[in-house]
C-alpha cells in the first residue's frame, strides 16, 4: 500500500516556512526583518524562487502556488540549501491576495508563464483579468514592479492591453510594448526549454505610479 502524502497541515505545523492561512501574516515578524518583500505568483517547480533568493540575500521572497508536487519539492530544497528569506503560501492567488498583502506593501511581483488556458472555451480561467490587476497594482508600493512573461501570444497581447490599461501602472517599455530580453532575472525551466526550441517569448514590465490621494 502507497504510503499516503502528509496533509499541508501537518506541513505548516512542522516548518515555519510553509504557510497555508486566510489571514495577513506578519511579514516583519515572519522573516525577522523589514527587508523588501518580494512576490512569485505560481512558482511551479520553484527554480526561479530558489535562484532569486540566492541571489538576493537583502529581500523577502514569498512564493504562492497550489501545486501539491512542486510545493513539497521546493520547500524540500528550501531546508537543503538552507534558504531564510523565502515563504511558501499554499493556495489560489486571486483569492488569497485581498487578505495576505497591505496596500502598498509589495516590492515586486513574479508572474512567469501563467496556463494561457489556449481552448477558448477556458479562457475565462486565465490569471490575468482586468480586475485582478488591479488588485495587484493597489498591493505593491511606489516605484514597485511587475515582472511577466509568456510564450502564447494570444495571451500576451490579451495582457499588453489589459495592463496598459490600469492606471495604476505604467508600461516600462518605450514603445508600450514587449520587452525584447530579460537578461537581469534567472530563466525558468519553461523559458528555457522554449529558448532551446527557437519559440518567442513575450516579456513585460510594469511599474506602480502615483496617482493622487491614496488611502490604505
Amino acid at each position: 500500500m502507497a504510503k499516503p502524502l502528509i496533509s499541508f497541515a501537518k506541513i505548516a505545523e512542522e516548518d515555519p516556512y510553509f504557510l497555508d492561512v486566510d489571514q495577513r501574516p506578519d511579514w516583519q515578524l515572519q522573516f525577522g526583518n523589514t527587508n523588501p518583500l518580494k512576490l512569485e505568483i505560481g512558482f511551479g517547480m520553484g527554480n526561479f524562487l530558489i535562484e532569486m533568493a540566492a541571489k538576493e540575500p537583502a529581500s523577502n521572497f514569498i512564493g504562492i502556488d497550489f501545486y501539491h508536487k512542486g510545493i513539497r519539492k521546493l520547500m524540500t530544497r528550501i531546508k537543503n540549501l538552507q534558504l531564510k528569506n523565502i515563504r511558501v503560501v499554499y493556495g489560489d492567488i486571486r483569492n488569497k491576495i485581498p487578505v495576505l498583502f497591505k496596500d502598498r506593501e509589495l516590492n515586486t511581483v513574479y508572474i512567469n508563464f501563467p496556463d494561457p488556458w489556449p481552448k477558448k472555451r477556458h479562457t475565462k480561467r486565465r490569471l490575468i483579468k482586468p480586475e485582478f490587476i488591479k488588485q495587484l497594482a493597489e498591493k505593491l508600493s511606489l516605484k514597485g514592479k511587475t515582472y511577466l512573461a509568456t510564450d502564447s501570444e494570444n495571451y500576451a497581447l490579451e495582457m499588453l492591453e489589459y495592463f496598459n490599461s490600469e492606471i495604476l501602472l505604467r508600461n516600462l517599455d518605450s514603445q508600450q510594448g514587449f520587452c525584447q530580453e530579460r537578461n537581469n532575472l534567472p530563466k525558468t525551466k519553461y523559458e528555457k526549454n522554449f529558448i532551446r526550441a527557437g519559440e518567442k517569448i513575450f516579456y513585460l514590465e510594469y511599474m506602480r505610479l502615483e496617482t493622487g490621494s491614496y488611502a490604505n
